[in-house]
């Protein structure tokens, strides 16, 4: 099982791997499929990690909006043919760099692990 600190390193490397390749405009965003499905499955990624997180980590960092992010991760996961292609824009447009220094202050706060 991995730990808290681990996931917490997968939502970072998500992040990161969302902020290499989101494109300047929207309109490149629309016009490049690979690019849309790249950013889709990290979004998917942060949503899982952060849904495996312990509930005691997510309730002493409520400013992180934990539900969005989970519930985010399962319509990618189970209303794929519903996806809002605007929202996941506005995600990584908007949301993953607010959101990746939340996690890296929390990661920051959290006990070193005994490797």
């Amino acid at each position: 099982m991995r730990s808290d600190p681990h996931r917490l390193q997968d939502i970072l490397d998500a992040i990161a791997a969302i902020q290499r390749h989101t494109p300047a405009t929207r309109e490149e965003f629309n016009a490049t499929e690979p690019i849309r499905s790249h950013i889709l499955l990290h979004v998917q990624i942060i949503g899982e990690a952060a849904s495996k997180l312990s509930q005691q980590l997510r309730d002493d960092n409520p400013q992180v909006p934990w539900k969005s992010i989970m519930r985010m991760r399962n319509i990618i996961a189970h209303v794929y043919f519903g996806i809002d292609w605007n929202e996941v824009w506005q995600v990584a447009v908007r949301d993953v760099s607010p959101l990746g220094i939340q996690i890296q202050a929390i990661l920051a706060s959290q006990p070193e692990e005994n490797c």
